[in-house]
């Protein structure tokens, strides 16, 4: 059975269902027809369409729940996790908690492993909490950090790095930890969805780029001195750094 089989069921109950002295159709707003035709759509299995007219209906009347609830029982049912995620968070964040778009929402989230969390909280029970299945949505960023002339072997030059969620989706995601420069690196468990990463050295930002992370595998990223803003001399080493400026120095002839 689909996690969003109980979603559905509400959402045609309250979309099909009319109570007596309802307007009729051709009263309706802009953004209630919207939201009946999406209904009717999704009575015939055409998700793709109810979505659209959900999207519709969202415009329309933006802080209103039902069109984000039933956009999101609808790319549930189109197999679409990570749009659901993101429409169910949204009906969290703005709905009642007593209401029925409340409660389904906070099911269908739960059973999938994608309440919002605190980014604390986040990383101490992410990995105990998904189910077998529902670590398919989880992936695993990787790669290394490679600077010409540094290895953690030789010299050792430390930092931190940070992966942020960069949309909704991901936005309660923050991990940090340290790394070696010119040393290997990965973080574990994340969501699939976008990403920032940053890495710092003594408070100068050697890296600052994005990534989407895809679930179910490895998203390989390498961190070289080709995509730094910092110049490839700031990690030379002490001899290194003397023999520059050696070669530099005019001679006399």
């Amino acid at each position: 059975m689909r996690a969003g089989l109980a979603l559905a069921a509400a959402l045609l109950l309250a979309g099909c269902q009319q109570a007596p002295g309802s307007p009729t159709p051709t009263a309706l707003s802009p953004a209630s027809r919207a939201l009946a035709e999406g209904d009717a759509l999704m009575v015939r299995g055409d998700y793709a369409g109810a979505i659209e007219k959900y999207q519709q209906a969202a415009d329309l009347a933006p802080d209103t729940i039902r069109p984000r609830f039933s956009m999101g029982t609808a790319y549930s049912f189109a197999e679409k996790r990570p749009e659901a995620i993101a429409q169910f968070r949204w009906v969290l964040a703005h709905a009642d908690a007593g209401s029925t778009e409340y409660r389904e929402a906070y099911g269908w989230l739960a059973r999938v492993g994608a309440l919002p969390v605190s980014p604390v909280a986040a990383d101490a029970t992410r990995s105990a909490a998904a189910s077998p299945a529902d670590r398919s949505s989880l992936g695993r960023l990787v790669g290394t950090t490679e600077w010409p002339g540094v290895s953690p072997r030789d010299r050792l030059i430390t930092g931190r790095m940070s992966v942020t969620g960069d949309e909704l989706v991901t936005s309660d995601v923050k991990r940090t930890r340290a790394f070696r420069l010119g040393d290997g690196y990965d973080f574990k468990d994340l969501p699939a969805g976008r990403y920032r990463i940053v890495a710092v050295i003594e408070e100068m930002t050697v890296w600052d780029e994005k990534v989407t992370v895809e679930g179910g595998k490895d998203t390989p990223l390498t961190l070289s001195q080709s995509t730094s803003p910092v110049p490839v001399g700031t990690f030379a080493s002490p001899a290194a750094a003397a023999a520059e400026r050696r070669s530099a120095t005019p001679r006399p002839r």
